[in-house]
């Protein structure tokens, strides 16, 4: 009975002690998806529990987020956040959450860029040669993203504002969809995570135009960045953890410490090299920081674009 009376709370007890649930919101099969599948097989690893995969994509991101948000802030909801969670900030007209108070950053551990990949038949071989075929053919061109708001649909719009190049956007649910469409002609275009153009590039099914960073990709030799002709152009893209605002700062703390761990290890770094990104570790604090800025910059590119969901 005393032991009983004297027992801790079972949510002050060893976490986690259950599987953790991880939401993914965006389609399976992408970079994304295959960073956070990494991600999560080590976590599980390092803190001595289950932690599964569940995608939810939807509404840009959204969807999935909104389940965050509203799930018990106990730990074992987590969302996989983007820098979708800065772009969607004013993309979107009115949301159903504020990304900056009902979510407690965790941690960033990754960025990547983009690689403008083109099918094979597009009478150009460089981003000069593009903007020019795009301005002497007006609509005629389309390029594709994973979908309304996703960082590779801001990118081309972006690209399309600062080149004045006229290059129509449809979007698709998930990249892969959008990349089965690129090589069979019905786009000319699509911005692909290095990881997803590597492949493609490799069985010399599409061909690359250039990378939205501002250095050269390791494992993209000969590609040059967009930038050193469109002067000024970059997308980067970043993924970090996050939970339900009200998460309790013991279990916060552990999972910060643990992506730390994940971010600057040997193994993780050398497989996002392979991927085309790069380990970006940011703390709490620092995540928090990084996700007010982005909402600033790249809301005034949606502004500014005149980028809208459909």
């Amino acid at each position: 009975m005393a032991a009983w009376i004297w027992a801790p709370p079972a949510a002050a007890q060893a976490w986690p002690a259950k599987p953790v649930r991880i939401i993914a919101p965006f389609p399976p099969g992408g970079f994304t998806d295959v960073v956070t599948r990494q991600v999560a097989a080590r976590l599980s690893a390092e803190l001595g529990q289950t932690f599964v995969v569940e995608n939810k994509p939807g509404a840009g991101t959204n969807v999935g987020t909104e389940t965050v948000v509203q799930a018990e802030p106990d730990g074992y909801t987590l969302l996989m956040g983007t820098s979708s969670l800065a772009i969607n900030r004013t993309l979107y007209a009115k949301l159903p959450f504020d990304a900056e108070r009902d979510l407690k950053p965790l941690g960033t551990f990754a960025s990547t860029g983009y690689t403008l990949i083109a099918n094979n038949s597009l009478p150009a071989d460089s981003v000069a040669a593009l903007i020019s075929l795009a301005k002497a053919k007006p609509g005629a061109l389309f390029f594709g993203s994973s979908g309304n708001g996703a960082v590779n649909h801001l990118a081309g719009v972006l690209f399309t504002s600062m080149a004045g190049a006229p290059i129509q956007h449809i979007p698709y649910k998930g990249s892969q969809a959008a990349i089965a469409d690129l090589i069979g002609g019905r786009i000319q275009l699509f911005w692909a995570s290095n990881l997803e153009a590597m492949p493609v590039l490799k069985a010399g099914r599409v061909k690359a135009l250039g990378v939205t960073t501002a250095d050269p990709v390791p494992v993209l030799p000969g590609v040059p960045p967009i930038g050193a002709t469109v002067k000024g152009y970059e997308a980067v893209y970043w993924m970090g953890l996050f939970a339900p605002a009200a998460t309790p700062a013991a279990v916060a703390d552990k999972l910060s410490a643990a992506l730390r761990k994940i971010a600057t290890s040997a193994d993780m770094q050398k497989a996002l090299q392979d991927q085309g990104a790069q380990t970006m570790f940011r703390d709490p604090a620092q995540t928090a920081a990084l996700l007010k800025s982005d909402t600033g910059v790249w809301g005034k590119v949606v502004r500014e674009s005149g980028a809208k969901v459909d």
